[in-house]
């Protein structure tokens, strides 16, 4: 959390008063970021943490926001891990900050996973994801 701050601080001074949020925005607006050390380390948890919350609790209808994580999770899967700097290509990054999602398909699992996806909307989800819905939630 300090990175962060620091970051942003030395962000900010370059910002013209913008908020935290507005300068947020801009420095994400850019690939940019992603090329820096220090500013891809100050944000790796809050982006991992908002993309798993994304994927796994944001709903529309019932229904995961993410049309690729629907479709997964109708189908049965459950959301396996996260990974941050999968694809550092510029749309990897513009699309969703370079983080790649894994889909798990376990045979025993998905028709139990599917209709309870269905049924209520629950995105099953490995622990290795829990821990950063769970980080968020403290938080």
């Amino acid at each position: 959390m300090a990175i962060t701050r620091i970051s942003i601080e030395e962000q900010s001074e370059h910002a013209g008063g913008k908020s935290g949020i507005e300068l947020l925005q801009d420095i994400l607006k850019s690939s940019q970021w992603a090329k820096s050390d220090k500013l891809s380390s100050a944000l790796k948890s809050p982006l991992m943490r908002l993309c798993a919350r994304y994927l796994a609790r944001e709903k529309k209808r019932g229904k995961a926001l993410d049309a690729v994580a629907n479709f997964h999770l109708q189908n049965g899967a459950m959301i396996e891990r996260i990974n941050w700097m999968a694809d550092q290509s510029e749309k990897g990054i513009q699309q969703s900050g370079g983080i790649m999602v894994n889909y798990m398909y376990r045979l025993e699992n998905i028709e139990e996973y599917a209709l309870s996806y269905l049924g209520t909307g629950l995105a099953h989800t490995s622990s290795n994801l829990l821990q950063y819905i769970e980080v968020y939630m403290v938080d």
